[in-house]
C-alpha cells in the first residue's frame, strides 16, 4: 500500500522525538551507569503501557488516560493503522502531540547540553 510511504516520514519523526529525549538523559548523565535509568525508568514502562504488546483497552481507566499521551503510544496509534492499510484516527492530534514532544525535548536537551558544556 502507498500508505507505507507516508509511514516512513512519520517514523523519522518518531526517531527524532526519541533521540531528543535520549539527549536529555545524555546531558544529565554523571557516568555510564546513568544510562540504564533511561531504559529501566523511561522506555521499559512506556513499552508496556503504549499498546505495543497488548491492547491499552485492558488497562485501568486512569492508567489508560496517562498511557494515551505517552510519545510511544502516539507513535503506535499513528503508524500501526498505516501498516494495516488504514488511516489513523485523529492524525492531526497525534502528529501535534508527537511534534510537541520533539520540540520540547529538543529545547530542553539543547539547554541542558549548553549548561553542561559551560561548566
Amino acid at each position: 500500500s502507498w500508505k507505507l510511504l507516508v509511514a516512513w516520514p512519520v517514523l523519522l519523526g518518531v526517531g527524532i522525538t526519541f533521540s531528543c529525549m535520549a539527549l536529555i538523559f545524555n546531558a544529565l548523565a554523571k557516568g555510564y551507569d546513568f544510562f540504564t535509568y533511561y531504559f529501566t525508568l523511561f522506555l521499559t514502562p512506556m513499552m508496556f503501557l503504549s499498546g505495543i504488546f497488548f491492547p491499552r483497552e485492558q488497562l485501568p481507566g486512569f492508567v489508560r488516560a496517562i498511557a494515551d499521551w505517552l510519545p510511544l503510544s502516539v507513535a503506535v496509534d499513528l503508524v500501526r493503522p498505516m501498516f494495516l492499510d488504514r488511516w489513523p484516527d485523529e492524525p492531526v492530534r497525534l502528529v501535534g502531540v508527537l511534534a510537541a514532544f520533539a520540540g520540547v525535548s529538543f529545547w530542553v536537551a539543547l539547554a541542558l547540553t549548553r549548561k553542561r558544556f559551560r561548566s
